[in-house]
């Protein structure tokens, strides 16, 4: 049985912050991709039998207040360090997806002795060439879910909850909200820091690397880029699974992650 959350909202620096959190026993980051609704995944349940997990909504996305302040990944991954201090989080595991896998990175660049664990699954964040990532701005949702996911059930499912938003004002505008926020952060230049690449080094936490091997949204290659460039890193792919592989296959993902954060 998965374990349920709380929701709460944090005041961080004058920004109101949606937090989902469940569990006891060491603390672990959740940190989203751009185009998670929001939910309470049953992978994070899983988690939260053994961990402290925190799952914020970033600033712009969700339930959480904008931040005129943050214009770029690199002021986000400061502003965590910010909410895990109004937490009274010291030191903690991070887990990031996609576009919060680059978050989690970075941060684990800015303060390397906070961080005891970095997992990072379909992370975007680096410039790969020649990897055919494509322009997710550019993409119909229709293409977008296929690149997004291998399995046909979750396809199924993601066009069923494209479909729902037009019923459902609220969603469709926080869904655009989302959209919004990610141009913001992540357009120019594309979902990657050319920076970034320079500060990797400095990471001194464990690194787990976690892709799924039919990725159509980032592909394989950056996993591989990712173990390149993070000291003692290892790259583990899914197969058959799409971009996200905790949400596709979250047993096979579980079976990664748990031996890795107990290390």
């Amino acid at each position: 049985m998965t374990t349920e959350p709380t929701e709460s909202y944090l005041d961080v620096r004058g920004t109101r912050i949606r937090i989902l959190r469940a569990g006891d026993g060491p603390p672990l980051l959740y940190l989203h991709g751009s185009g998670d609704p929001g939910r309470w995944l049953p992978v994070q349940g899983e988690l939260a039998q053994s961990y402290d997990v925190i799952r914020p909504d970033h600033p712009g996305y969700g339930w959480s207040d904008e931040d005129r302040r943050i214009d770029t990944v690199h002021e986000l991954a400061f502003f965590y360090l910010d909410l895990l201090d109004e937490l009274g989080v010291e030191r903690v595991s991070v887990l990031g997806s996609s576009l919060g896998g680059w978050i989690a990175a970075d941060l684990a660049t800015i303060e390397p002795g906070r961080v005891a664990h970095l997992v990072l699954v379909g992370a975007t964040g680096l410039r790969v060439a020649d990897s055919g990532q494509p322009d997710e701005f550019v993409l119909e949702p229709a293409a977008a879910i296929e690149r997004t996911y291998a399995d046909a059930e979750h396809r199924r499912l993601a066009t069923e909850g494209m479909a729902a938003l037009e019923a459902d004002p609220a969603a469709m505008e926080r869904y655009l909200r989302n959209r919004i926020t990610t141009a913001h952060l992540a357009w120019n230049p594309y979902f990657h820091d050319p920076k970034l690449v320079h500060r990797l080094h400095r990471v001194t936490a464990p690194a787990l690397v976690v892709w799924g091997s039919e990725d159509g949204l980032v592909p394989p290659e950056h996993g591989h880029r990712w173990t390149e460039l993070l000291p003692g890193s290892r790259l583990e792919v899914v197969e058959g699974s799409g971009h996200l592989p905790h949400v596709e296959q979250p047993g096979v993902f579980l079976e990664l992650v748990r031996p890795f954060l107990a290390r």
